[in-house]
């Protein structure tokens, strides 16, 4: 797959700009800005941290204005030292491609833009150019996800990402990719005026003024993108999830992704997205049943199994089902495991504040912690979780989970 580009457009001509727009739609690239004007580039580009510049250079106005576009291009390339610059002219002469690439230029293409041209620089680009992409912090993704509602997805998300927050403040972002309504606002008490749908049905315009626009603070320190405050039937496409993560990490050490329990385009997409995925599940037949069916459609998307963790959320709540069920019945390790608190849990949501913060002595909320450490231990040092195993047959597991009757 190609690298992740923010791309910037600067040409007069947008039937020219949509040809480019078309083609990069082939490759991992974004166009986060678009100017008709070199000028109007200099003079805005910066907040977009682009890593790539694709501008036109005049031929048909003379010397003069060609003149003015290379120095121009001077100016832009100290505006942005680390953004590459690809420029663009119909009926290019060795002299004016000598001139470009004296001015900053990394390499020069005829008009209209072909496709094999594009890729092939994009190519050259990757190999040679010392790419502002390259430095860009690339955070990471934490998804927690379940197949069933009410096994405490919110809980785990809100709680984790207040821990993370208060180790690295204000480089935490939450976001609820639930576009119900929200649940990660009522946990935390928040009245945000903004939510998941306004950033990533724009997620082109995704610069630094306009993001941090869009979030609300939480005391800790963390910043949340939370979901509607109302019921919405909008679904956020893949796509549109798969340019917002690329965005979004780029700006924070760490996002965390409150994700629905259904499998739509977007929650693939950030699942896929995803470094390590926390596979919540509570030891119920039901819930196991619908996890292995969860776990089988993973394996169907191709996901990597290293990034799954299994999750056992309130442990010792049943008498029949025990671990040793839970994890051959699914037939993978276990990762970690919730104590049983509900009643704790449930008054920390009542009071809208993070079990952690509220009960911070309680058993659920030193566990939580730990579970913090460990994960962030875990994607610092690249370590992976115990190899999975194949379930197999065991005699002596409850009818109710083999199927029996």
């Amino acid at each position: 797959m190609s690298q992740f580009l923010r791309v910037i457009l600067v040409d007069s001509d947008p039937a020219s700009r949509a040809g480019v727009r078309q083609i990069l739609l082939a490759t991992s690239s974004l166009v986060v800005a678009e100017f008709s004007r070199i000028a109007e580039a200099v003079a805005g580009a910066a907040p977009y941290r682009p890593d790539l510049v694709i501008l036109e250079v005049p031929t048909e106005q003379g010397g003069k204005a060609q003149g003015e576009w290379l120095s121009a291009i001077e100016e832009l390339a100290r505006a942005l030292p680390n953004t590459a610059i690809l420029a663009t002219a119909a009926g290019v002469s060795a002299e004016l491609v000598i001139r470009a690439i004296r001015a900053g230029t990394f390499d020069f293409l005829g008009r209209p833009v072909k496709q094999d041209e594009l890729l092939a620089a994009l190519a050259k680009m990757a190999r040679f150019h010392r790419r502002g992409a390259t430095e860009h912090r690339r955070g990471k993704v934490a998804s927690v996800f379940s197949t069933k509602g009410g096994v405490g997805v919110t809980t785990i998300a809100t709680n984790l990402a207040v821990c993370l927050a208060e180790s690295t403040p204000g480089d935490v972002l939450l976001v609820d990719l639930d576009i119900r309504q929200s649940d990660v606002a009522t946990f935390l008490n928040l009245r945000p005026t903004y939510s998941t749908l306004d950033a990533f049905e724009h997620a082109g315009r995704l610069d630094e003024p306009f993001l941090k626009g869009l979030l609300t603070k939480h005391g800790s320190g963390l910043w949340v993108l939370p979901g509607p405050m109302r019921m919405e039937r909008i679904k956020v496409a893949g796509e549109q999830v798969k340019v917002g993560l690329e965005i979004l990490r780029s700006y924070f050490e760490h996002v965390v992704l409150d994700l629905p329990h259904d499998l739509d385009p977007g929650t693939i997409t950030a699942l896929e997205a995803s470094d390590v995925i926390l596979f919540l599940v509570s030891p119920t037949v039901s819930a196991l049943r619908s996890s292995a069916a969860g776990l089988a459609a993973f394996r169907h998307l191709g996901l990597d199994p290293k990034r799954i963790r299994i999750v056992v959320m309130r442990d010792g709540t049943g008498d029949e089902i025990t671990l040793r069920h839970v994890q051959e019945m699914l037939g993978v390790s276990i990762y970690w495991r919730t104590p049983s608190e509900y009643p704790t849990v449930v008054t920390a949501i009542n009071r809208g504040e993070p079990v952690v913060t509220a009960s911070p002595r309680s058993k659920i909320a030193k566990n939580l912690r730990e579970l913090s450490d460990q994960l962030v231990n875990g994607l610092a040092s690249g370590a992976e979780p115990a190899p999975a195993r194949t379930a197999f047959r065991l005699p002596w597991m409850p009818k109710a989970i083999r199927g029996g009757k």
